[in-house]
């Protein structure tokens, strides 16, 4: 609503409006089709699915999933299942479980799984930099995190304050302290 308005006070602001729409709508097709890209690929790998047949399809899915929760604004704003419509459901999916579980599995993956060699070799840390990292990244983030989660969800029903982050260090330090003693164990 504000942009049209603004448009209008400045001089050629018609032509401006509408090369600026224009390439807000090709920034638009070009991110959709890159969010697409790793479906298709799997969709084409994975279950050897042409990729235009595999690209028709997840776009028409993901158009028909974006109309409807395009029409919760309107005409469907009385579709409801349990009280939200479909763009809420489409909000709560992504804003309170994807996000976190994608952030608390990153976490993870880089702090547990990858070699740490590796990591460090890209990260280009120095020793005692990559150590705080390190260890940042396998126990203050993943109980940050599942806290943040937790607390989204309605389960914790807490405010956050000091006594968040002194439990979540004070867990993460005892974890730290334990996996050196199984390292070291390990080594000897």
């Amino acid at each position: 609503m504000s942009l049209p308005l603004a448009f209008a006070q400045m001089p050629f602001g018609g032509v401006v409006e509408v090369v600026f729409f224009l390439m807000l709508a090709v920034a638009a097709l070009t991110s959709a089709i890159s969010m697409i890209e790793a479906t298709v690929a799997w969709l084409n790998q994975s279950h050897g699915m042409a990729r235009r047949r595999a690209a028709w399809g997840v776009g028409i899915v993901l158009w028909l999933v974006s109309t409807l929760a395009m029409l919760s604004f309107n005409i469907g704003a009385d579709w409801t299942l349990a009280g939200k419509t479909v763009f809420d459901w489409l909000d709560f999916l992504t804003s309170r479980l994807m996000m976190p579980l994608g952030g608390l599995g990153t976490a993870l993956l880089a702090g547990f799984v990858l070699r740490r060699e590796v990591v460090r070799e890209e990260l280009g840390l120095p020793g005692g930099a990559f150590a705080l990292w390190q260890f940042v990244i396998r126990y203050v983030s993943p109980l940050a995190i599942l806290v943040v989660f937790l607390d989204a969800l309605g389960w914790l029903g807490a405010g956050f304050d000091l006594r968040w982050v002194a439990a979540i260090l004070l867990v993460a330090l005892i974890g730290e302290i334990a996996l050196g003693r199984a390292t070291q164990r390990q080594a000897s």
